[in-house]
């Protein structure tokens, strides 16, 4: 039996923006469950659905382009992306909705997200311009986010981790957009650029707009599968230490 891995692309919105990463994992492995579909699954004493998300999403964050890779078995020609979409999507919770699918190999790498954050009309909007415009102006920004009591601060410098920020608006919508980078240690949260312009983070929604992987990417973009990997045979093995990414 061999196995096709696919990478997906849905949305996370409504009320699911409030559920951990943790809990995003188990929806996903319960819609699994309920499809049919033929899941690949880690080897060892604790057998786990292969499922690999590109980043995870902070708490009370909507997302219009989350991706997640998802590894099916099957013994002849691999299920198409456009089926995925259609029995998997079916048993989702209403929040996360399924865009597309194709075939994919390796990992993806996220190089930076993009988000915007609607402003209130109460806020004085010329004076976060000038606030943005000098951060942008910077050359550097040196940036404290506090992680709880169980955890260290973090010092870092917010200019470095900022690509992207502009301020539109127009008779019906102000808004603040950003481009911000990630990297191993944790990359940038639209709530620190927040902080810096005098915004309060718990009080905007933010949506992320977008997903934005290194190149060269691994996705398939000619919609035709790659040469399928053959399965492993079950040996006793220790788990994998977390399939999720």
């Amino acid at each position: 039996m061999a196995v096709s891995r696919y990478r997906v692309r849905f949305t996370k919105r409504e009320a699911l923006r409030f559920i951990s990463h943790h809990d995003l994992l188990r929806v996903f492995e319960l819609a699994l469950r309920r499809s049919g579909l033929k899941v690949a699954h880690t080897q060892g004493f604790n057998p786990r659905p292969k499922l690999s998300f590109a980043l995870a999403l902070s708490l009370g964050i909507e997302s219009l382009d989350e991706l997640v890779d998802i590894d099916l078995l099957h013994d002849d020609a691999p299920l198409a992306p456009s089926e995925l979409v259609k029995v998997l999507g079916a048993q989702l919770p209403t929040g996360l909705t399924l865009l597309e699918a194709e075939f994919a190999t390796g990992r993806p790498v996220v190089e930076a997200c993009e988000y915007e954050c609607e402003i209130p009309p109460t806020h004085d909007l010329q004076q976060l311009q000038q606030r943005l415009s000098d951060f942008m102006a910077a050359a550097s920004h040196p940036h404290t986010r506090e992680r709880g009591l169980s955890k260290k601060p973090r010092h870092f410098d917010a200019r470095a981790y900022t690509l992207q920020a502009s301020i539109e608006s127009d008779d019906k919508r102000r808004v603040l957009r950003m481009k911000l980078k990630t990297g191993d240690d944790g990359g940038m949260k639209p709530s620190d650029l927040l902080q810096i312009i005098g915004l309060d983070p718990n009080r905007q929604l933010v949506t992320k707009t977008r997903t934005v992987l290194a190149l060269p990417e691994t996705t398939q973009t000619n919609g035709t599968a790659p040469e399928a990997v053959a399965a492993p045979s079950e040996t006793k093995t220790e788990p994998e230490s977390g399939s999720l990414t």
